[in-house]
């Protein structure tokens, strides 16, 4: 099958389709059997793909152009038998905005009162749909498998039209003759869309462009300048939003039957904005779930749970979950601001909720949680009345815990301390819990913020969070009133998937 990292374009045009199949031997229609003629190879390619190159005119001059090409494949041997009994390949190519409620089929293309009229070939609608055909379309094994490609494209498009979906569909034209071998008419089979789904054969030309650049190393500068920058320069891309889809799916027991409840959101973004979903605690849109618990699963959702917003609605995340009955009543209506909340609270003197604080002999140390304007907790102010001895501050594991189970992929916060009631910045080491190893962590300080962020695949083992996060504070850090803040954490996701 025809990969689309693997960009091959043909010249087409919407006036002149040439045929790659030179010198067509002359055979006699009447010695084959219809009866013979058989399609049963013959099927849409999954997606299509961008032109790359440039065209010349019949003086040799370079003509700008962009093209969408959709794609069908069919045996050698069924190719071969169609060829020799007079059959010819065709492709139709219609935008999707126009086919409502009609299919593609042989009675609303080519029948008596047909649906469609072709824009290449008239100008007159009479009410009809308009269609792209190109007849006698380009036949070649133009990929790694040995079927031969029936391609065909639609080229020249506006920019602003570079987000608008087109639907392609292959044809042949079967001649029909009687015993003398005169042809009495014609049938036309369509090719069935890749995996039975109209889907797989509708495209835009820009959300082609951006899968191709994903996944491809070649041709990216030229495909980014034509399809991506172009579009650009239009307020389609500066204005408007674009659609993507997050679907959950929960997989839970119905008797001795596995089955999985989806339920799918819509949001709205700007195109190539980078998007992660969040996963929920409990499943909405249906009542049959309710008494049942489920845990988030991060390894089976890591990989589909961010991308890019593409074009035509495209982009649809998915987040996975398991059904448990190991869920107390209390944690099952836990949630990432409930978890935050929990770990800021001060439940004890020197020692806190996920939050431990261990001081050097003579030293004495409290903490109180930092509140917000609605009273719930946003941070930790760590104080004491002799500021010159030594402390650590750990971070459990157990709060990271938490954190990766609900898909959180880094963490930061702000970290000051406050002297003569100005912020100050001060040093310190961050440990991979009780060890010497260092934990690397990211400077992600604003002018008015000093930040950092720590990325909780350090804190694993073989997938497995196994480390707490252990700050060492020296005297060299102390400041005259000893007042330190920990808080403004926020929770980030991760920025890469594969589309789907």
């Amino acid at each position: 099958m025809m990969k689309l990292r693997k960009i091959i374009i043909m010249a087409f045009s919407f006036i002149a389709i040439v045929s790659l199949m030179v010198g067509v031997r002359i055979i006699d229609t009447a010695n084959v059997k219809a009866a013979s003629l058989t399609t049963a190879t013959f099927t849409m390619e999954n997606g299509a793909a961008a032109r790359i190159n440039t065209l010349t005119d019949e003086n040799g001059n370079a003509i700008e152009n962009n093209g969408l090409r959709f794609s069908a494949e069919i045996s050698p041997t069924e190719f071969t038998a169609l060829k020799e009994a007079g059959a010819k390949f065709g492709m139709v190519i219609v935008a999707k905005d126009l086919v409502k409620t009609v299919e593609i089929t042989e009675e609303t293309v080519f029948g008596a009162n047909p649906s469609f009229y072709f824009s290449n070939q008239t100008e007159t609608a009479n009410g009809k749909i308009a269609m792209l055909n190109v007849e006698n379309a380009a036949c070649a094994d133009i990929d790694e498998d040995e079927n031969i490609e029936i391609c065909g494209s639609i080229v020249n498009l506006a920019v602003l039209n570079f987000t608008r979906s087109f639907i392609g569909r292959a044809y042949v034209v079967i001649p029909q003759t009687d015993e003398s071998g005169a042809i009495t008419g014609y049938s036309y089979q369509f090719a069935p869309y890749y995996d039975g789904n109209v889907a797989n054969n509708t495209r835009c030309i820009y959300y082609v462009a951006q899968r191709a650049i994903e996944v491809q190393a070649t041709n990216n500068d030229v495909l980014k300048q034509k399809y991506i920058d172009e579009f650009a320069k239009t307020e389609r891309y500066t204005d408007y939003q674009y659609r993507y889809n997050v679907q959950h799916h929960y997989t839970y027991k119905n008797g001795e039957e596995t089955k999985t409840y989806t339920h799918t959101e819509s949001f709205y973004a700007q195109l190539n904005t980078n998007v992660s979903a969040e996963p929920v605690g409990k499943p909405t849109g249906t009542d049959e779930l309710g008494g049942l618990n489920f845990i988030f699963n991060v390894n089976t959702s890591k990989e589909t749970q961010a991308g890019i917003v593409y074009a035509a609605g495209m982009q649809t995340l998915h987040l996975y979950y398991d059904q448990s009955s190991e869920i107390s009543e209390e944690d099952k209506e836990t949630t990432l601001d409930t978890i935050l909340e929990k770990f800021l609270s001060v439940e004890e003197e020197d020692v806190l909720h996920n939050f431990d604080v261990n001081t050097a002999e003579g030293g004495t140390w409290e903490a109180k949680p930092v509140t917000g304007d609605d009273e719930k907790p946003t941070g930790i102010n760590l104080y004491t009345k002799s500021p010159n001895s030594d402390q650590e501050v750990t971070l459990s594991v157990d709060f990271f815990k938490d954190l990766y189970a609900y898909g959180v992929s880094t963490v930061s916060f702000s970290f000051y301390a406050l002297k003569n009631g100005k912020n100050e910045n001060y040093d310190y080491t961050m440990y991979k819990g009780n060890t010497d190893e260092k934990l690397p962590f990211r400077d992600v300080s604003t002018n008015d913020d000093h930040r950092v962020e720590i990325n909780i695949s350090d804190l694993m083992v073989d997938g497995v969070v196994v480390y707490s996060v252990r700050i060492d504070l020296g005297n060299s850090s102390s400041s005259k009133d000893g007042n330190y803040f920990f808080e403004n954490v926020e929770f980030g996701f991760p920025t890469k998937a594969t589309a789907v």
